[in-house]
């Protein structure tokens, strides 16, 4: 359907939705609700869902600090609010549908997996049908011209958003309690357990700690954080990062399963250090590295430094190598703990070469090449198969933008371009219309 027609149906308005700002909108495994929604109001319409959902799940974990550093939990969460979205978009559409999707049901059970108590979990769904409604009513109010009919509109959504939720709130208890019934007997419950109150710092009895681990806290090691954005993978997760460990020269691999999304892994590294994989893990697997750390307190350091990898990566663009070691990020992983803050420094270190746009990416990667080649003009002209008249050409250029000699500013040039790299335009400006 052409943007800018109403449809039919008891929302017609929706048919004019759009994004704010351009969205990446994944169409290739569009679910039954995603068919429904743009073959009823158009591609631009979906594109606003994903944007709304966005928008949502940034507000929850906002609001609840406490689930914001659970790994692969932003994922899980993030196709359950996109699923959630959707089906409220036919909703108010006028189709009598249970809230219920089977990806928000995912969201249930990773919650209930994970030891995350019930009512923060609810406490995520008020917000979230807060903050989505608000979106909603804010679209009908802009795109809704006559008086009575946004009144209308609102009205009809208020009544969509107040009954789903009771409802909605009802049946993510009943499979969270399920779930965590079932979880609770099982031996992965144990393990994961354990190594939560090992990474808190709590004295454990030894015996046990072996019987059930039977991993040798005092060795040398490596740490693994791997997840994958639904539950459709969670089966493989486990044994990826076992091959991932082996792969690193790691022995003894501990690998526990973290709700539906995630997977945590240790391994003992020798004195011949780490091995490069030399294959990438499986589509739609990341994985963080540590670096190598000795000894229990070691254990903790290097989980801690996998999971701040993947912090990072929950906003990265989808260009961002799979496998990211702690490593080559460990001074990205401190800028970016502050978005807002990483967002200014980016900005205030690029000046017009943090726009948004191809041609401010081209003099960015350029000149992040000359930075950690040591400024050799031929080998960035290698990499990048261009001339190495181009290359000082472009160089030359990102100096005029940023309004200093490289030389002069490469100590924060360096960290905020690979902010950049990394965050896109979650740190960039946006370039201004054509």
């Amino acid at each position: 359907m052409p943007r800018g027609r109403d449809a039919g149906g008891a929302a017609p308005w929706m048919g004019r939705l759009s994004p704010s700002q351009p969205v990446v909108a994944d169409t290739d495994a569009m679910s039954e609700d995603g068919l429904i929604i743009c073959d009823r109001f158009g591609l631009e319409a979906f594109a606003w869902s994903f944007e709304n959902a966005e928008l949502t799940v940034a507000a929850i974990f906002e609001a609840t600090p406490s689930i914001a550093a659970e790994a692969g939990l932003h994922s899980i969460f993030m196709r359950g609010l996109r699923a959630s979205v959707l089906r409220e978009m036919r909703m108010a559409d006028g189709e009598d549908l249970d809230p219920m999707t089977d990806e928000c049901a995912d969201v249930a059970r990773d919650f209930a997996r994970r030891g995350l108590d019930l009512t923060t979990m609810l406490e995520t769904i008020r917000i979230g049908s807060r903050v989505s409604s608000a979106e909603y009513i804010r679209a009908a109010s802009v795109l809704i011209e006559d008086p009575e009919e946004r009144a209308d509109a609102i009205a009809r959504l208020m009544d969509v958003f107040f009954g789903s939720l009771v409802r909605f709130s009802a049946e993510m208890s009943e499979i969270y309690e399920s779930e965590r019934s079932r979880w609770d007997t099982s031996r992965s419950a144990e393990r994961l357990a354990m190594v939560n109150s090992l990474l808190a710092g709590r004295t454990l009895d030894r015996r046990r700690m072996s019987d059930v681990l039977n991993y040798d806290l005092d060795g040398r090691h490596v740490a693994l954080v791997a997840w994958t954005a639904g539950a459709d993978g969670s089966a493989r997760l486990g044994s990826v990062v076992t091959a991932e460990l082996e792969a690193l020269g790691a022995s003894d691999p501990l690998v526990v399963d973290v709700g539906l999304g995630a997977a945590w892994g240790w391994g003992i590294v020798t004195d011949r250090g780490l091995t490069v994989p030399a294959a990438d893990p499986p589509h739609g697997v990341s994985v963080a590295v540590s670096q190598v750390r000795p000894g229990r307190a070691g254990f903790a350091r290097a989980h801690r430094e996998a999971m701040k990898v993947e912090q990072l990566l929950k906003f990265a663009v989808p260009t961002v190598p799979r496998r990211v070691w702690h490593a080559d990020v460990e001074l990205a992983t401190l800028l970016a703990s502050d978005l807002e803050s990483a967002r200014y420094f980016v900005r205030g270190q690029l000046g017009q070469l943090a726009l948004d746009d191809e041609r401010m990416e081209r003099l960015r990667t350029t000149l992040w090449l000359y930075l950690e080649n040591e400024r050799s003009v031929a080998t960035v002209a290698n990499l990048q198969f261009i001339a190495r008249n181009t290359v000082t050409y472009r160089v030359k250029q990102a100096e005029t933008l940023i309004g200093r000699r490289v030389e002069d500013a490469r100590l924060n040039l360096q960290p905020a371009l690979l902010l950049a790299r990394i965050l896109g335009r979650r740190v960039l400006t946006e370039a201004p219309p054509d």
